[in-house]
């Protein structure tokens, strides 16, 4: 499964499921709509396109709190392979962030395999993919991509980018 995580809950997160090579996508907006989504198809692993874990040494993004790193390790690493990604800290990701730390910690707590993607960084690894006629917005495209890079890391064929601050998974590259 795949979930390209909106930060607000107006707006949409694209959901989307990978089974037997096809892609059934769908649009969500809250908190409940996306953990029951996830409890009713109970996925093998379920990858999200939105930071997973906070920099290392905060446990907020208030700087007073706990300091003010905004990147994390496995930022910096995709940053150095060339990949545009926007870190934790940056402001209009920190809430995005957030949301997606306290579902991590719900959906830990029951006993799901999460993995935190970067779509468009893996889709520049892997080339175009076919999702067929499934993802009908950016989002549900998005949250295809990132049930690709789940499937991807089931099967051993995806490379983990990070230490125990936090870990970011992308496809292995294709051999040439």
């Amino acid at each position: 499964m795949g979930v390209d995580l909106a930060a607000l809950p107006k707006n949409q997160t694209g959901a989307c499921t990978l089974s037997d090579g096809e892609y059934s996508c769908t649009t969500l907006r809250s908190d409940e709509e996306i953990l029951q989504y996830i409890r009713d198809a109970n996925p093998a692993v379920i990858a999200f396109d939105a930071p997973l874990t906070l920099p290392r040494g905060r446990c907020c993004f208030d700087d007073a709190c706990c300091g003010t790193r905004k990147i994390r390790e496995c930022d910096r690493m995709l940053i150095s392979r060339g990949h545009r990604v926007f870190p934790p800290g940056f402001s209009f990701m920190k809430q995005l962030t957030l949301r997606g730390v306290a579902l991590r910690k719900i959906l830990e707590a029951e006993g799901y395999r999460l993995i935190e993607v970067h779509p468009r960084t893996s889709m520049r690894i892997l080339g175009h993919a076919d999702f067929g006629a499934s993802p009908r917005t950016e989002h549900e495209r998005d949250a295809c991509a990132a049930a690709l890079v789940a499937k991807l890391y089931d099967e051993g064929l995806a490379e983990e980018l990070g230490d125990d601050e936090g870990v970011i998974v992308i496809p292995k590259a294709p051999m040439k």
